[in-house]
């Protein structure tokens, strides 16, 4: 008996470090991507921007966000992957467009259209600047900016992509993308949304582009869900158990 308590008093504890890593990150909500709105939290990746000076994201950078990926089991080959990272730039939202290896592009028969819009305080990182087609647009009225980008890319040995970096409690972003001609480098389920798990990193949700061959949606940073009202959850959860 008294084993069998010592298990579940680890088993509660284990799951109460588990949430309270969650709650340490930041947390965006997706709108417009399916039916329901969703949560992704974000967790530290190591220092994915290095050296790098905006606006360039090195192929280097890019790559190590994949092998981190894939370590948790998570494949970007022909994926639109978005995850918040936290990075020596504050929360970072990472949009990862197929998979990079880390040899970088010397042309490329992909493509992909992009217009996104975030505060004029955010920082803005782009992988390929010199080979994709974009122009970064600041708002003389209003506190924002929009990225206009067609990605280029070699769909069948590299990929691409961009972040926004150092976004704060109330930070909305907007993503407008449009299919163009990606050779048959993105998948059916083009769309996978990534975020912290008690495991690590897990696939939150996916889809793909609509009928239209458009994907729109937005990322708005929300506060974490309350820790003692998760862990008072655990609690009664653990309780209830022991009752039964």
């Amino acid at each position: 008996m008294k084993r069998d308590r010592n298990i579940q008093i680890l088993t509660m504890a284990t799951a109460i470090a588990c949430s309270t890593a969650l709650l340490a990150g930041g947390v965006i909500e997706i709108n417009g991507s399916g039916d329901d709105s969703f949560l992704l939290y974000s967790q530290p990746l190591g220092d994915i921007f290095g050296s790098d000076e905006a606006p360039e994201f090195s192929t280097d950078s890019l790559a190590s966000i994949h092998n981190a990926l894939m370590s948790f089991g998570i494949d970007t080959e022909g994926k639109i992957t978005v995850i918040p990272v936290d990075t020596s730039q504050g929360l970072s939202l990472l949009t990862l467009i197929d998979k990079e290896s880390g040899i970088g592009d010397n042309g490329g028969g992909s493509s992909l259209g992009l217009t996104s819009t975030a505060p004029n305080s955010l920082g803005f990182f782009i992988n390929d600047m010199d080979q994709d087609e974009w122009q970064l647009i600041t708002s003389p009225w209003l506190p924002s900016q929009t990225l206009g980008a067609t990605f280029v890319w070699e769909g069948m040995a590299s990929g691409d992509g961009f972040a926004w970096a150092g976004l704060s409690f109330g930070d909305t972003v907007s993503y407008s993308f449009t299919e163009m001609d990606d050779d048959g480098a993105l998948s059916a389920d083009a769309f996978q949304f990534v975020g912290a798990s008690e495991n690590g990193l897990a696939v939150v949700y996916s889809g793909g582009f609509n009928d239209n061959g458009s994907s729109t949606f937005t990322g708005n940073v929300v506060p974490a869900p309350p820790a003692g009202l998760l862990l008072t959850g655990i609690l009664l959860g653990y309780r209830r158990r022991r009752t039964e």
